[in-house]
């Protein structure tokens, strides 16, 4: 097994300058000087074999209080580390791996020393909230020598959990829309099985520039969207805004899981939907398990990364979409956008300040008692009881 040593800096300088000196000195001087130099070479090889001793020696090892975890479970694992020999360990330097790239956590690192046949052990609870990778264990064991001329680095040992959201049975969420008119339902985006080119109309300002149409801009001077009919007559259209909240990463798990939901329950009333804001799926639609468990599976890494309401700006009618937001500001409640026709808005108000709050709400009140559907999701806690209640057709 190839472990490295490492030599510190610091402590290598001062055996190097002690090595020389005693070396003439015991030339030059003899003597009581020969007999400390001969002391200062076999304390560190001394050094050195006990290091390799303890190596051999030391017991580790890691333990879970669960095999599988779900969002929501809490897992306590424990770091157990051991000498079994005769020699005391007399510095074992530990890092704990990170264990989720979303969560801050503090100092990491555990400075320990065990004496002969000691024992030590150290038990972590950690409460999953958040879905993505989680890593336990440790990212670093390292034993240094009693000089701390030398550390050598033990194998480590962690393991990872791999949490996805959450997705809540409700089916009567959803219920079957018929297309508008008994007509196809227009709507704009990539070419493909799902589409057909339906013709040109003018730009609008605030519009995206992804479907303009620049061999007409060439010939005319005036901007023109490109449009698209559906083929299957999709009956409504799900966006998640995947803008991040700014305000906890909780919040964005909850509007991911409020998307699925949705997806989920459209699919179990024979619903057909088409998504967009989801990268991949931008257009297409979900119409067995085998698709939703395919999009399900790609949630574990999910980013909420995207700049702008682009895609949303793109479709020709906003009245069937049920719309998913974090809110990270309050574009989708201006009354005077084009987003005010939004057919069903979900607001996932996690973790706002009093004051953000304060605006929210005066601003929710006011659409709402204009006529717009707009549904509220204020706690992950009791997001099933809330969809329940607050979601309809």
């Amino acid at each position: 097994m190839n472990l490295p040593f490492r030599f510190h800096k610091e402590t290598l300088f001062l055996f190097l300058a002690g090595s020389v000196l005693f070396f003439l000195s015991s030339r030059y001087f003899g003597g009581v000087y020969i007999r400390l130099s001969r002391f200062w070479f076999v304390f560190f090889a001394a050094d050195l074999l006990m290091l390799l001793i303890n190596q051999l020696t030391i017991r580790y090892s890691l333990d879970f209080s669960r095999d599988h975890l779900s969002k929501g479970d809490t897992v306590r694992y424990t770091i157990s580390m051991e000498s079994s020999f005769f020699l005391p360990v007399p510095l074992i330097r530990m890092e704990l791996a990170q264990l989720h790239s979303r969560t801050e956590e503090g100092d990491r690192e555990i400075r320990l020393s065990l004496k002969p046949g000691e024992r030590w052990v150290c038990s972590r609870d950690v409460h999953v909230t958040l879905r993505g990778v989680y890593t336990m264990g440790l990212s670093r064991l390292t034993l240094r020598s009693v000089s701390g001329l030398l550390s050598l680095d033990l194998p480590i040992h962690s393991r990872s959990f791999y949490v996805y959201p959450r997705v809540v049975d409700i089916p009567a969420v959803l219920k079957k829309h018929p297309s508008p008119g008994g007509k196809n339902a227009g709507l704009e985006g990539q070419k493909g099985d799902e589409h057909n080119f339906l013709g040109l109309r003018e730009y609008r300002e605030g519009e995206g520039l992804k479907h303009i149409s620049w061999s007409r801009f060439m010939q005319t001077g005036r901007p023109c969207i490109k449009t698209y009919s559906s083929m299957g007559g999709s009956d409504i259209h799900i966006f998640l805004d995947r803008r991040a909240s700014g305000r906890s990463p909780l919040c964005d798990d909850t509007a991911l899981e409020v998307f699925l939901c949705i997806v989920r329950s459209g699919l179990a009333t024979g619903q057909k939907m088409t998504l967009h804001g989801y990268p991949g799926w931008e257009g297409m639609s979900v119409e067995t398990e085998a698709e939703f468990h395919r999009l399900f599976q790609s949630t574990l890494l999910f980013d909420f990364d995207a700049p702008d309401l682009e895609e949303l700006r793109t479709l020709s009618t906003l009245e069937a979409v049920y719309a998913v937001s974090s809110m990270p500001d309050l574009a989708l409640l201006d009354e005077k956008s084009r987003f005010s026709g939004l057919g069903h808005l979900i607001c996932v108000s996690l973790s706002y300040s009093p004051s953000e709050r304060e605006r929210f709400t005066s601003l929710l009140l006011q659409r709402r008692q204009e006529g717009s559907v707009i549904s509220e999701i204020d706690s992950d806690l009791s997001m099933e009881e809330e969809l329940q209640c607050q979601l309809y057709s």
